[in-house]
């Protein structure tokens, strides 16, 4: 009765310990994936801020660009330059 005792709470022990190892793996595995996923949350984080900032640059060139109509009147007034006729245009088809 004593050794089936023993024999038992060994038993108990060792599910036990199984249980804990299982467990401290799955926690591992984890965190783990929390720290990928953290640094994946980091790097799209500075992507999305440098868009920003190219974006913030872009609009800065945009409103110090010309306007078009002031392009157009310099490109005719000063430089000489005429609309197309109908027969200069070419279309060009890149997906050939």
């Amino acid at each position: 009765m004593r050794k089936a005792k023993q024999l038992s709470e060994q038993l108990f022990r060792a599910v036990c310990l199984g249980f804990s190892a299982i467990l401290l793996v799955m926690a591992l595995f984890g965190q783990i994936r929390l720290v990928k996923t953290e640094s994946r949350i980091e790097s799209l984080e500075n992507a999305i801020a440098d868009a920003e900032n190219e974006r913030v640059v872009l609009q800065i060139r945009l409103n110090e660009a010309m306007p078009l109509e002031e392009l157009e009147r310099r490109a005719v007034q000063e430089l000489g330059m005429r609309h197309p006729e109908p027969g200069q245009i070419v279309t060009i088809d890149y997906n050939e």
